[in-house]
């Protein structure tokens, strides 16, 4: 049935039933953190993963330059990137992974090993009382949703990754965090993301092939994202 009909009066009698499904519908999309591209080309377009992160977040994550557009526009629209928090969880010499499971919509990515923990930041994530738009507030109650941290961990941003050579990677931007946790209980609070376990760096890295392309790019280059880590105050670590 068609949502509009004109009567004999020329008077417009709306389906409201299927209106109301419409309204639903929009009401309950997800609407997403985003900027627009043409800041990453002022900045300098780079491919892989930069440690120059004092150079790219100020700008991507400023409020003035930053946006919520619903998820399937965002997917779709090449003017925008979406921000991606990506939370490198370390324990006492390991490394945090889990398996993307069939519940995520990035199908591509089922099945593959991830350290990556965060994702999208959701308008949700800011809740009732925040004041305005921010990316650091929206990361960290990301990460709460799906591992048990505490809200004053400290977990600096150490790179961001770009990757215009595919259609889904030319709509996101990912921003590389690192957080050590005093304990593995971390890993087993929320079931937003499958199978988490803590397993040694040195295997993490021996077989990062079955690791998504995001996280073989982080593993290939732990000890760089290491040294950064240190060199913003946090302990090594390699050592923690």
């Amino acid at each position: 049935m068609k949502d509009f009909a004109r009567g004999g009066s020329g008077a417009v009698a709306i389906n409201w039933r299927q209106h109301g499904k419409a309204n639903r519908r929009m009401a309950t999309e997800e609407r997403v953190l985003c900027f627009e591209r043409k800041l990453l080309e002022e900045l300098g377009v780079f491919e892989g993963l930069s440690l120059d992160i004092e150079k790219y977040l100020p700008v991507v994550t400023s409020s003035s330059n930053i946006l919520y557009l619903n998820r399937t526009d965002a997917e779709k629209d090449r003017r925008y990137k979406q921000l991606i928090a990506y939370v490198l969880i370390l324990c006492q010499g390991k490394i945090l992974r889990y398996r993307r499971g069939r519940g995520g919509q990035e199908t591509r990515l089922h099945g593959l090993y991830s350290v990556g923990v965060g994702g999208h930041i959701s308008e949700e994530d800011h809740g009732l009382f925040s004041k305005g738009l921010g990316y650091q507030d929206g990361m960290r109650r990301e990460l709460m949703e799906e591992v048990a941290i505490d809200q004053t961990q400290e977990a600096p941003a150490v790179a961001v990754i770009n990757d215009d050579s595919t259609d889904v990677g030319y709509v996101h931007f990912g921003v590389v965090h690192i957080m050590q946790v005093a304990n593995e209980a971390a890993a087993g609070r929320r079931s937003g993301i499958v199978s988490p376990e803590f397993i040694p760096i040195v295997d993490a890295v021996k077989n990062a092939s079955s690791y998504e392309s995001w996280s073989r790019l982080c593993l290939e280059n732990l000890d760089t994202l290491f040294a950064k880590a240190t060199g913003s105050g946090m302990a090594d670590p390699q050592r923690a």
